[in-house]
């Protein structure tokens, strides 16, 4: 049988040395009559037992088809395929392509775009509209001594237009840091954190922290890649139509065409105030049509990419502190404390 993490034989050898070793000072105590020793040697010999517990019960929740592996494959859509590192966890596997993935994924039997697509094929075209925005916005008509800027009409719109793209800017910030960090958990929990954990926690003096890395890594490995699994359940429930972003994406395309086309035509063939006059009124129609659908589709993306993951941190740190206390150790996180 596959050794689910590295470092385990190391930990059942440190282990079975505490036991010996506890054993020890416990015959020394009930021969030589010394209280304290005989009760030392007990708490040792006690929590040397529970070591070869955890050490056993990880084996056989950790390795391939034991429960923890089971449950996790139970509970993430299939489908998913990643290399190297990722490949470690499945729940992390689907949640970095949630995250950033290349094709969609699958959630409840229906097809979804991940969440960098979806910024992207709004940042483009919205990126787009706002040039165009921004070029009418900068024009000015002058006749004989009088001018008109259309810079007082249109700058709300420009700046609307300039939080859309700031909002979507840092949520695609935000997915490649969620990214990396579901890279660094799948990198470290199993090879680093866990051996550490198990090693600290065999020692009196180191016992504490090592029950609390413990209870972290298994949170950070478990815990946390579920709760991606269970974000994306709760997308697929309120997400009225997956292709809302596509056909927000070809509209605001196309009326971003029609606009400059409108403004420069126009302009050409049937003067400076009739192409404006037309390219306004285009751009009057993209507002009234389409910039509320566009909000409705950032305010979606914001809400998958910023509020849904620190749901997840929180119920992350909870269970990281309740797997603490399990483990015969505390952890306090703060403000966190508070749930």
């Amino acid at each position: 049988m596959a050794v689910p993490f590295s470092g385990y034989g190391t930990a059942v050898g440190l282990v079975s040395i505490m036991i010996a070793v506890s054993g020890i000072l416990l015959g020394l105590g009930i021969a030589s009559g010394d209280r304290k020793l005989k009760e030392l040697g007990r708490e040792e010999l006690y929590q040397s037992v529970m070591n070869g517990v955890i050490v056993g019960s990880l084996f056989a929740a950790l390795v391939p088809g034991g429960i923890i592996a089971t449950l996790i494959s139970s509970l993430t859509p299939a489908g998913m395929q990643c290399s190297g590192v990722l490949s470690q966890n499945y729940a992390i596997c689907f949640a970095n392509n949630f995250l950033v993935g290349l094709t969609p994924v699958n959630v409840s039997g229906s097809s979804y775009p991940t969440l960098m697509d979806s910024a992207l094929s709004l940042l483009l075209p919205v990126s787009g509209i706002y040039g165009a925005v921004s070029f009418i916005a900068s024009l000015r008509v002058d006749v004989v001594v009088a001018s008109f800027s259309f810079s007082t009409v249109l700058q709300p719109v420009v700046s609307l237009l300039s939080y859309i793209i700031s909002a979507l800017s840092f949520t695609i910030a935000s997915l490649e840091i969620q990214s990396m960090l579901l890279y660094f958990v799948a990198a470290t929990s199993l090879p680093v954190l866990l051996p550490i954990g198990l090693v600290l926690r065999t020692f009196y003096f180191t016992r504490r922290l090592g029950g609390a890395i413990l209870a972290v890594t298994l949170a950070l490995f478990v815990v946390l890649p579920l709760t991606y699994v269970m974000d994306a359940q709760l997308v697929a429930s309120y997400s009225q139509n997956a292709g809302v972003i596509g056909n927000v994406s070809l509209a605001a395309s196309s009326i971003k065409q029609n606009v400059t086309q409108s403004l420069l035509g126009k302009s050409a063939s049937a003067g400076v105030f009739s192409g404006i006059s037309d390219a306004l009124s285009s751009f009057v129609t993209y507002v009234e049509g389409e910039l509320d659908a566009v909000m409705k589709v950032v305010a979606l993306i914001i809400v998958e990419a910023f509020f849904l993951p620190l749901f997840s941190i929180i119920v992350t740190v909870v269970s990281a502190r309740e797997l603490a206390r399990i483990l015969g150790s505390e952890i306090s996180f703060g403000k966190f404390d508070i749930f």
